[in-house]
C-alpha cells in the first residue's frame, strides 16, 4: 500500500506536466509555430516557416495545412498528419525524395517541394498519392529533366493532376537539353492544365512531344530557355485545348557573379530509362513530317483555343516578314507579347490574326513599318510601339498609310521613339482612339487633327520640345471636353512666358473640362531666363497680360515707325531712279514685245533715224520749217511725232523706240516745252538713254528757242547749262547769215559720229 501511494505521489507531478501541456498545445508541438484556419477552405494551418528547424515538428491530426518553408530540414517528414492536403516544404534542404516519403499521405493535393537541395526523386515516390492536384519541384538544379520520367510515370496513376512546376531544375550554365518523347509520354492519360518547364536550358524538342502531350493542357511556360527552330514548331498546333503559350527570355543572358563561381551544380545525370522504352518512343524517318511544296510565306500552325502568346524579352534578331497564323478552327488569339527583343523591321503583313486585340511590340530596336503590316490586325484595340527607333518612318508617312487599317485602336504608344514631326495625316482613320502616348520624343510642334477622335480621353505629351499647342489643336480639345473630361500631360516641355504664346498660357488657365495632369510641375521661361511655376497660373497671365500691354503699344509704334521710313526711304529711291526704271522698262517692253521693227543697217548707220525732235505742238510750224531744210537740203532722216508715230502704239512706247533709233535727240526749249508732260518725258528718256544705252555718249541736243527757257530747267539738267552745251536760235530771226550759222552748226553736229557735241556746240551762242 505504501508502494502505490508512492508511485501516484512520484507521478501525479508528470500527469499534471501533461494536461497542461495538452491544454496549451493548439496545434503544433512547437509553440513558435502560427496556427490559423484558412477562411475559404476551413483547412487549419499550422505555419512553422523561418524558425530554423533541422527537422519537422509534431502536429495534431487535424492540423490538414502545413507550411515549412525556410528551414533547415534535410530529411523529409515521417510523422506529418496521416489526411495532410496541403505542404510546403520549400527552400529547406531536402536531397532525395524516396518512394517512400509520401506513401503515409494519400490525402496531399498540395505539395511544394521548390528550391531544396533535390537531385533525385525516386521512381513510386508519388504513386499512392491519387488526389495530387498541385505539384512544385521547381529550382532545385540538380534534380535535372530526367526526372521528367519518375514523375510522369508516377502522375499517369492520378486523375486529379492540374499544376506541375518544374522550373530551374537544371544548372544555369551548361549543355543545352534536349526533351524527348520518353521524358513525358506517361503524362499523356493526365489531366494536366499547367504545365512550367521554364529555365532549362532546352534546346528543343523531338519531334512528336507535342503530340503526346496531355489533350487538357491549357498553360505551358517554355520560357528562359535556348529554343532553336525546328520540326516541333509544325505541331505546335496539336496542343488543341492549350489557351497560353509563354517561350519569352530564350537565349537570354544571365548575370555572371561570384557566386556562380563558388557554387559546384552538376545536372549530369545519366537517364534511367531502359534500352526498349527508348526505342518504343524513338523517332524513325517514317514517323516526321515529309515537305512536298514550300510557300514563301512562313506559317505557324496555332491551337485553335490560344489566346495568349508570350515571346518577349528574346535575344532572336530578326525581321517580321510576311507571316501567318494557322489554325484547325476559327482562331481565338487576342494577346501577342513581342516586347523586349531585337525586331528592327516589320514588314509584315501578319495574316490570320485578325482576333489580336493586343500587341505589344516594344523595345524592340524596330526602325522600319511598312505600310501593309498591320493589314492582317485590323481588329487590334492596343498597341505599344514604345522605345523604338521609329521616328524617320513616321516622319515620312505623309498619307497616313502606316496606321491607315487599324479602325477598332484604343490605345496607341509611341513613346521614346526620336519622333521630330508628326504629319497630319498619320491618325487619319484612327477614330476610336481613347489613349495616345507620344511622350519622350522631340516634337516640336503638334499638329495632327483631334476633331474626328470623339472618344480621346487621354493624351501624353510629356517630356518634349513643345513650346505652345496651336489654336487648332486646342479648339479640338475644347471641342471634345465638352462631353468628358480631357486628361492632357505637357509636362516637361519648354513653355515660354513671352507675349506671343499668352493666349495659350490664358487656354491653360481658363480650361475648365481640360485636367492637366501634374500641373503644379510646369514651368515657363521668360525672356531673361526666369522660370515660373503654374501653381499660380491665374496670378503669372495677369502679369503677362500687363506687360504684354506695354509691349503691344511699343510694338504698334515702332512697326508704325519702321513702315513710315521705309516707305518714305523707298518712295525717295523710286522718285530719284524714276526716270531710269520708266526707261529700262519700256525698252525692255521694245525688246521682248518688239513692236517696232527696226530695218537693217544701211551702210555704216545702225540708226533708223539721224535725230529724232522733241518738241511742244506750239512750236510746230518752227519745227516744220526746220525739218524741211535739214531734209531737203542736207539729206538728214529726222523723226517728229506728228509724222512718224506709229498709230495705235503708247505714246511712251513710240517716244521710247524714236529715241532708242535715232543717234541724237533735238529737244527745242521753250516755255511750252517746259509745260508739257510728254515734252518732259522725251527729255528725260533721251538723257537715259545717253547715259544707259550709249556709254555715256551725249546725245542730247537743246535748241533753245526762248533764253528764258534756260532758266527754267529742272535741276537735273543742270550741266548741260553751265557747260554752255546747246544751241540758240539767233535773237533776230531775220538774219539770214545768223540763221545759216545756226543750221550749220546743227547740221554738223547731226552728221558728226565720232566727235565731241560739246566742243562743237560750245560757239555756238557767240
Amino acid at each position: 500500500m505504501l508502494f502505490f501511494l508512492h508511485l501516484v505521489l512520484w507521478t501525479l507531478p508528470m500527469v499534471f506536466q501533461m494536461l497542461t501541456e495538452k491544454e496549451t498545445f493548439k496545434c503544433s508541438s512547437n509553440h513558435n509555430c502560427t496556427c490559423y484556419k484558412h477562411e475559404d477552405s476551413g483547412i487549419l494551418f499550422a505555419d512553422c516557416s523561418n524558425l530554423n528547424l533541422q527537422s519537422a515538428p509534431l502536429f495534431n491530426d487535424e492540423v490538414t495545412g502545413i507550411i515549412l518553408k525556410h528551414n533547415n530540414i534535410s530529411e523529409f517528414p515521417p510523422y506529418l498528419p496521416r489526411d495532410i492536403r496541403y505542404l510546403d516544404i520549400s527552400k529547406n534542404a531536402i536531397g532525395t525524395l524516396k518512394e517512400t516519403s509520401l506513401s503515409n499521405y494519400k490525402a496531399l493535393q498540395n505539395i511544394s517541394l521548390a528550391a531544396n537541395a533535390l537531385h533525385s526523386i525516386e521512381k513510386g515516390s508519388f504513386l499512392d498519392s491519387r488526389y495530387l492536384t498541385h505539384l512544385d519541384a521547381s529550382n532545385n538544379q540538380e534534380l535535372t529533366l530526367e526526372v521528367l520520367v519518375n514523375i510522369s510515370h508516377d502522375l499517369s496513376y492520378s486523375t486529379a493532376i492540374r499544376v506541375l512546376n518544374l522550373e530551374g531544375i537544371q544548372c544555369t550554365y551548361g549543355v543545352s537539353f534536349i526533351i524527348r518523347k520518353y521524358h513525358i509520354a506517361d503524362l499523356k492519360t493526365t489531366q494536366l492544365e499547367h504545365l512550367n518547364l521554364a529555365s532549362n536550358r532546352i534546346n528543343s524538342l523531338e519531334f512528336g512531344v507535342f503530340s503526346i502531350l496531355p489533350k487538357s493542357l491549357k498553360h505551358l511556360n517554355i520560357a528562359n530557355n535556348v529554343l532553336s527552330f525546328g520540326l516541333y514548331i509544325i505541331e505546335f498546333g496539336s496542343l488543341h485545348s492549350l489557351i497560353s503559350l509563354n517561350a519569352s527570355f530564350q537565349s537570354y543572358f544571365h548575370q555572371i557573379n561570384l557566386n556562380n563561381f563558388l557554387t559546384a551544380c552538376n545536372d549530369s545525370h545519366i537517364s534511367q530509362i531502359s534500352s526498349s522504352d527508348r526505342l518504343r518512343y524513338a523517332v524513325t524517318d517514317l514517323n516526321k513530317p515529309k515537305i512536298t511544296n514550300v510557300s514563301s510565306t512562313l506559317r505557324l500552325y496555332i491551337p485553335p483555343n490560344l489566346e495568349v502568346f508570350y515571346f518577349h524579352d528574346n535575344m532572336y534578331k530578326m525581321t517580321l516578314e510576311q507571316f501567318a497564323f494557322t489554325s484547325m478552327g476559327p482562331s481565338k488569339m487576342t494577346h501577342l507579347y513581342l516586347q523586349n527583343s531585337i525586331i528592327y523591321k516589320l514588314n509584315g503583313p501578319i495574316v490570320g490574326a485578325n482576333t489580336v486585340r493586343y500587341l505589344d511590340l516594344s523595345n524592340n530596336f524596330c526602325n522600319f513599318i511598312s505600310d501593309y503590316f498591320f493589314d492582317g490586325l485590323k481588329n487590334l484595340s492596343f498597341l505599344d510601339l514604345s522605345q523604338n527607333v521609329l521616328g524617320k518612318v513616321l516622319e515620312d508617312d505623309n498619307n497616313g498609310n502606316i496606321f491607315r487599317n487599324l479602325v477598332n485602336l484604343t490605345i496607341l504608344n509611341l513613346r521614346s521613339n526620336r519622333i521630330f514631326r508628326l504629319p497630319p495625316a498619320i491618325f487619319r482613320n484612327l477614330n476610336q482612339l481613347k489613349t495616345i502616348d507620344i511622350s519622350d520624343n522631340t516634337l516640336r510642334e503638334f499638329s495632327i487633327p483631334l476633331e474626328n477622335m470623339k472618344r480621346l480621353k487621354r493624351l501624353n505629351l510629356f517630356n518634349n520640345q513643345l513650346s505652345f499647342l496651336n489654336k487648332e489643336t486646342r479648339n479640338a480639345i475644347d471641342s471634345l471636353s465638352r462631353k468628358k473630361k480631357i486628361y492632357l500631360n505637357v509636362t516637361g516641355n519648354r513653355f515660354t512666358c513671352v507675349c506671343e504664346q499668352l493666349e495659350f498660357l490664358r487656354w491653360m488657365a481658363q480650361s475648365k473640362h481640360v485636367k492637366f495632369m501634374q500641373f503644379d510641375d510646369y514651368l515657363c521661361t521668360f525672356r531673361n531666363s526666369f522660370k515660373a511655376n503654374f501653381s499660380d497660373i491665374d496670378n503669372l497671365v495677369q502679369v503677362m497680360e500687363k506687360h504684354c500691354a506695354s509691349y503691344m503699344v511699343t510694338i504698334v509704334i515702332m512697326t508704325s515707325l519702321i513702315f513710315i521710313t521705309l516707305t518714305t526711304t523707298f518712295g525717295r529711291i523710286l522718285y530719284r531712279y524714276r526716270w531710269k526704271l520708266r526707261y529700262m522698262y519700256y525698252v525692255a517692253r521694245e525688246k521682248y514685245r518688239d513692236n517696232v521693227q527696226r530695218p537693217d543697217n544701211t551702210g555704216n548707220s545702225s540708226y533708223y533715224f539721224d535725230a529724232f525732235v522733241s518738241y511742244a505742238d506750239d512750236d510746230r510750224r518752227f519745227v516744220i520749217e526746220l525739218v524741211k531744210r535739214l531734209e531737203g537740203n542736207h539729206n538728214l532722216n529726222l523723226c517728229i511725232h506728228h509724222r512718224d508715230f506709229i498709230p495705235g502704239t503708247g505714246i511712251a512706247d513710240n517716244i521710247t523706240n524714236a529715241i532708242h533709233n535715232s543717234r541724237r535727240t533735238v529737244a527745242i526749249m521753250t516755255s511750252h516745252f517746259l509745260d508739257s508732260y510728254w515734252c518732259m518725258f522725251e527729255l528725260n528718256m533721251g538723257r537715259m538713254e545717253a547715259i544707259y544705252s550709249r556709254n555715256g555718249e551725249n546725245v542730247l541736243i537743246l535748241v533753245v528757242l526762248e533764253k528764258l527757257a534756260i532758266a527754267k530747267l529742272p535741276f537735273s539738267f543742270m550741266d548741260l547749262t553751265e557747260s554752255r552745251s546747246y544751241l540758240e536760235f539767233p535773237e533776230n530771226g531775220d538774219d539770214d547769215d545768223e540763221v545759216s550759222a545756226f543750221h550749220s552748226k546743227l547740221v554738223a553736229t547731226l552728221k558728226c559720229r565720232e566727235c565731241d557735241f560739246i566742243t562743237l556746240s560750245s560757239n555756238t551762242s557767240a
